[in-house]
């Protein structure tokens, strides 16, 4: 009875604290927030990439500016949760038995909105066509490379709308920092009360919520540079790119 008692607690305590963050503060206008913050990021990296370290292939230097815009995310998301919960009072039952086992609610938080990591998955296959666009303009002999600008057109604007797409699941969406603000919660909690549960951890709960966004983004950015480096090489941006496509058109 004491372990069901503990496990009522937190989960109260935590469908309390989900309740105040959404009623004190806009949760979507943080997300919005955050997410311009990081794409501002991205863009100071990939320009200096660019312009300073010389970086001449897109998919590198794509593939870079989303690993570097990733990490600071993570780093403002962690900080964003902190100051969302930073002296609110955060209470558990503290009579609860010190000595009662792990559990582990890592699978279960009520934080875990599926929305995000889902919406992902249906990109996978149009994905694939754009590999699959890469690979046949790639095997094109002389005689047909007529279509190779066409294709290559075809896979920059898939590339473009799902690479968007995922970002904008990535880093405007709110689920993460709200499960990231509730991990950080109780971590204030398990250091002020008796009870021991086994928590996945802030950044545990950022990545499961976000990874299969940031794989669609890479994936997508990854096949957009590759796509320019081998039928435009001569383009450093795709800005540049867009410029010498409606010039040809």
């Amino acid at each position: 009875m004491k372990i069901l008692s503990n496990w009522r607690s937190v989960r109260l305590w935590e469908t309390e604290v989900e309740r105040d963050l959404h009623r004190n503060y806009s949760l979507r206008t943080h997300g919005i927030l955050i997410g311009t913050f990081t794409l501002l990021l991205m863009w100071a990296v990939s320009a200096l990439q660019m312009h300073l370290l010389h970086v001449d292939s897109l998919a590198v230097r794509y593939f870079l500016t989303l690993g570097v815009g990733y990490l600071g995310y993570l780093l403002v998301l962690r900080w964003w949760a902190k100051r969302l919960v930073e002296g609110r009072s955060v209470d558990v039952d503290a009579n609860a038995d010190a000595d009662a086992p792990d559990m582990d609610f890592s699978g279960g938080s009520s934080c875990d909105h599926v929305s995000v990591a889902d919406a992902a998955d249906g990109g996978s296959v149009l994905s694939d066509v754009a590999g699959g666009v890469l690979d046949v303009a790639g095997g094109a002999d002389e005689g047909a490379i007529i279509v190779v600008p066409v294709l290559a057109i075809f896979a920059i604007c898939v590339a473009v709308l799902f690479g968007a797409g995922y970002l904008a699941l990535l880093y405007f969406s709110w689920d993460a920092l709200l499960a990231v603000a509730v991990e950080v919660a109780f971590s204030y909690v398990s250091a002020r009360a008796a009870v021991r549960v086994a928590r996945e951890g802030w950044l545990m709960a950022a990545v499961r919520l976000t990874w299969k966004p940031l794989l669609g983004a890479v994936i997508s950015a990854v096949i957009l540079g590759a796509v320019l480096d081998r039928f435009m090489p001569q383009v450093n941006s795709l800005p540049e790119a867009v410029r010498v496509l409606l010039k040809k058109h």
